[in-house]
Parts: structure tokens; C-alpha cells; sequence
């Protein structure tokens, strides 16, 4: 495993191939070292959340993957569980989740047992510029965080900038059923399909798949590529 640690100004990443030392204010317990609403008590749990849902991601070996809205880096750290040499860079808005995630990194390694073999890059972005680099990337993601951006011309313009070519956008979303529902939790409004795609096309995205990962939730991965 190699952790690029960073100085928390914007776009600005320092690298070091070392884990540095956070103090995380945010951590509410010793048994749940992160604040997410859904950690892993075993390594089981890790395998099974991978094979319902991390997986559909697409993921592959050796990939340069930007993940938009990373938070602590628990979605990202899980996938690299099963698929090795991935170059990772976490993408944030908020600091405070950025601290937690060399704890959420060890946390991880100790359930598996073994060091987890990728490269995190952690990255402060704004809520316009994810501050990343064009051009460069294989694959971005966008897991459960496109319907809390209110404004999303800008930042859907700079992140179809960041694919290289035939590079992939994949959105996690829970969708909606019917127009207006909305989330019970962030209590954003849910996408509705039509409109998401339309709005899709709109940013300059050619919608390639999508896949129902839970039928209850409606839980929807969405692959794109920009339109060259």
C-alpha cells in the first residue's frame, strides 16, 4: 500500500510514500473507528458489499480512477481489497473526512489481514473545481453524490475533462420511482431517470449502461463517456 499524505490546501497534493499521522476529531468510537453509517465488522462483510455493489463500479488493475466526493475513502479502500494497482485519487470538499481516512485505511488492512495494494492520492477539491488534473484519468466516480450538488453545470464540465479517451464516468445513485421523491436522510431530491439522462447528454455525456444493483432501493449504477 502506498498513501500520498497531503497539506490540505486546495488542489494541492504532496506526496510521500508513507502513512502520516492524523488526529480524527470526528471519530465517534474505538469499535466504529469512521463516521459512515455502514462499516464492516468482519472481512466478510467486505466481501460481500464488494461482490453486491462495489464491484459494479468496473474497477480495473492498474487503473487511474478519480472518485468525486470521496469522503473518508471507505468505498474506494474496499474496492482496492479485490482489485490491486489501482492509482487512486480522492476527491473531497470537506477536510474533516479527509483526516479519518488512514484510520479507515488500517482499519481495513487489519480485516484483511494483509497490506491493501494501492496508491491513495487525497485531494481537496471545491464545490466547482475538483482540482485534478485533465486528461488523465480512466474512469471517475461519483458514488452517491450527484444529487447533493445544487449547481451542476460547472463541475459536470470540469469532470468530463478529466477522462482520457474512452475513459468512463459510473454514478451511484438511489433513483426515484416516481418524480419528486426525495432522500430520506439528506432529504436532496432523488434523480428520476428521463431527467438524469437528458441532464446527462445536456453536460456533453453519451450514457452507455446502467445496472440495478437493489431493487428496493433502487439503487443504480450509471456508466457514460464524454462526447469528444
Amino acid at each position: 500500500m502506498y498513501f500520498n499524505s497531503m497539506k490540505l490546501y486546495p488542489g494541492l497534493v504532496i506526496l510521500f510514500y508513507s502513512v502520516f499521522v492524523f488526529q480524527f476529531f470526528s471519530c465517534k468510537s474505538i469499535v466504529k473507528p469512521y463516521n459512515f453509517k455502514r462499516f464492516p465488522k468482519t472481512y466478510q462483510d467486505v466481501v460481500n458489499d464488494y461482490e453486491k455493489y462495489n464491484k459494479l463500479n468496473g474497477c480495473k488493475q492498474g487503473e487511474t480512477i478519480a472518485s468525486i466526493g470521496a469522503g473518508n475513502g471507505i468505498k474506494e479502500v474496499q474496492i482496492s481489497c479485490f482489485v490491486e494497482g489501482i492509482n487512486w485519487y480522492l476527491e473531497e470538499i470537506d477536510s474533516s473526512r479527509l483526516y479519518q481516512f488512514t484510520k479507515v485505511l488500517a482499519y481495513h488492512e487489519n480485516l484483511k489481514g494483509a497490506p491493501i495494494q494501492a496508491d491513495f492520492n487525497l485531494v481537496l477539491g471545491t464545490e466547482s473545481n475538483p482540482m485534478l488534473s485533465q486528461g488523465v484519468f480512466d474512469r471517475v466516480l461519483m458514488m452517491n453524490v450527484f444529487h447533493e450538488i445544487e449547481s451542476r453545470e460547472r463541475i459536470m464540465l470540469e469532470i468530463s475533462k478529466l477522462l482520457k479517451n474512452q475513459g468512463e464516468l459510473v454514478i451511484m445513485e438511489r433513483m426515484a420511482k416516481t418524480e419528486g421523491e426525495i432522500h430520506g436522510d439528506c432529504k436532496f431530491p432523488k434523480l428520476f431517470e428521463d431527467n438524469f439522462l437528458k441532464e446527462m447528454d445536456e453536460y456533453g455525456f453519451t450514457f452507455k449502461k446502467s445496472i440495478l444493483a437493489e431493487e428496493m432501493s433502487n439503487l443504480m449504477y450509471f456508466t457514460f463517456e464524454p462526447n469528444l
